[in-house]
């Protein structure tokens, strides 16, 4: 399937749209027979877990049906809603929320939300997605700006869990829509290497909203939260040399002062940032070339080969031979 013909296809009728165009709106679908429900927040609504959908993946999408609504509900996994048409509204826990095309949603587990009835004009994707998908594998493919990209998705998953949803209005370039319709039509239309391409697209989605909600939350308006965004920025770029000093005096701080607002800002110390930063340098060494580990512990700051390890395997749990194994491993099979 090309990008052309999606739309046709999206907007053709399926089997459980003719059905709820002959039944009144208030009819649900028999499906929810065989979906349980659970008293959550005080109330009854149905528990969606999308294990039978999800074995042996980690994304699974669906398009919500027209002619019907979802009833308050919640689900086991994460979940990205985009109104790839018309319009949607949301009940989040109780608040409205009025989505128009291009917009997209991204709710955390456990957040009770519905959906009202769908139209006809009303086209609305979903990704499903485990939660370790995000906050641990996605990580590892974002590429070697390692301590921002973890400070990021830390933020949003933390942001999720505290605020219920994450909303993210259309701007002006379809930079999300293009990525949308490639997972959709591989998706729709496997073709060989299509669970490859899904992978790939979604990293290029999540990597997009991720570009979103740092121009989100990091706009000009909140100079103090884009100030940690910077300081990391900085930890990056100069990882081998940067001390704690001459972080502080290149942003006009006391040293004191920088290092509390560090770890009250991103949750972890000076120190322990830089050797994330190298810990993660040396992981794309491992991973991308074939260099003798003392000299990929040099490459990184550190000569003293036995102090490298203990670093190392503090941080992922197994020896730096190992992990470039299992990446080896990974890669090849």
């Amino acid at each position: 399937m090309d990008i052309g013909s999606l739309d046709s296809f999206l907007f053709r009728y399926t089997e459980s749209e003719l059905r709820h165009r002959g039944e009144p709106s208030d009819v649900l679908s028999p499906r929810y027979r065989r979906i349980p429900q659970v008293n959550f927040a005080g109330r009854d609504m149905y528990l969606f877990s999308f294990n039978s959908l999800m074995e042996g993946r980690s994304i699974c999408v669906n398009k919500e049906s027209r002619f019907t609504f979802i009833p308050e509900h919640i689900h086991t996994v994460i979940e990205f809603l985009y109104v790839y048409a018309g319009h949607c509204t949301q009940v989040i826990d109780g608040r409205r929320v009025e989505m128009s095309a291009g917009d997209i949603c991204l709710l955390d587990t456990n957040v009770p939300h519905s959906i009202e009835y769908l139209n006809e004009s009303d086209i609305v994707i979903t990704i499903e997605m485990r939660k370790e998908y995000l906050t641990r594998g996605f990580l590892q493919r974002l590429g070697d700006n390692a301590i921002i990209n973890h400070f990021l998705v830390n933020a949003l998953s933390a942001d999720t869990a505290h605020d219920q949803h994450l909303l993210f209005r259309r701007r002006g370039d379809n930079a999300i829509h293009s990525i949308l319709q490639n997972i959709l039509c591989e998706y729709y239309d496997p073709q060989l290497c299509s669970d490859q391409a899904i992978e790939a697209n979604m990293v290029l989605l999540c990597c997009e909203i991720l570009r979103q909600y740092r121009n989100q939350v990091f706009s000009p308006r909140s100079s103090d939260a884009g100030l940690i965004v910077e300081i990391l920025e900085y930890i990056e770029k100069n990882y081998l040399t940067a001390t704690l000093e001459s972080t502080a005096r290149h942003f006009g701080f006391h040293p004191n002062y920088l290092s509390a607002y560090i770890k009250r800002q991103a949750g972890r110390s000076f120190k322990e940032l830089l050797i994330l930063q190298r810990m993660y340098q040396a992981c794309f060494l491992l991973s991308n070339t074939e260099l003798p580990i003392y000299e990929i512990a040099q490459k990184v700051g550190y000569n003293n080969l036995g102090f490298f390890y203990h670093k190392f395997e503090a941080v992922y749990h197994v020896s730096p031979a190992e992990y470039r194994a299992r990446q080896w491993e990974a890669q090849h099979f």
